[in-house]
């Protein structure tokens, strides 16, 4: 599940409303209501089942091959061609709980960017309290 998490960061960030990084609570205010948008969502939901779907497709030869020198040169046995199959195996819904798992993640994303939105004024206020307290302190040499 935690290779879930990657996929789902990199499209978040490639969306157009994460791309600019936020310059203000407005900003953060604005990607808080993209990622809280259904649309949003679900178009962030399908990009991620596509990304997904060709991780999960690709073949583990090519790997397992790769393998075979770390492991004192002895064939790596692969039972299964693809990461799908691989995963599947010890878990039959695998499929199911990845993509109930990734939706519930973008979801989170919303909330995050919400809850940021709500801090920034303040974690603002006080990055300019440092930045006076800084100026005050004597200079060292």
């Amino acid at each position: 599940m935690r290779l879930v998490l990657i996929p789902i960061l990199t499209l978040a960030f490639a969306t157009p409303a994460v791309a600019a990084p936020p310059e203000g609570p407005r900003d953060m205010e604005v990607m808080a209501e993209k990622l809280n948008d259904p649309r949003t969502q679900s178009a962030m939901a399908g990009a991620l089942g596509a990304m997904l779907g060709a991780f999960l497709d690709m073949r583990v030869d090519g790997i397992a091959k790769a393998l075979e020198p770390m492991n004192g040169g002895k064939r790596v046995k692969m039972k299964g061609n693809t990461v799908r199959e691989i995963a599947s195996r010890k878990d039959p819904r695998f499929e199911q709980k990845l993509q109930g798992s990734s939706r519930a993640m973008i979801g989170g994303l919303g909330a995050m960017a919400s809850a940021m939105a709500v801090m920034m004024p303040q974690l603002e206020e006080a990055m300019s309290k440092v930045g006076d307290a800084m100026d005050r302190l004597p200079e060292t040499k």
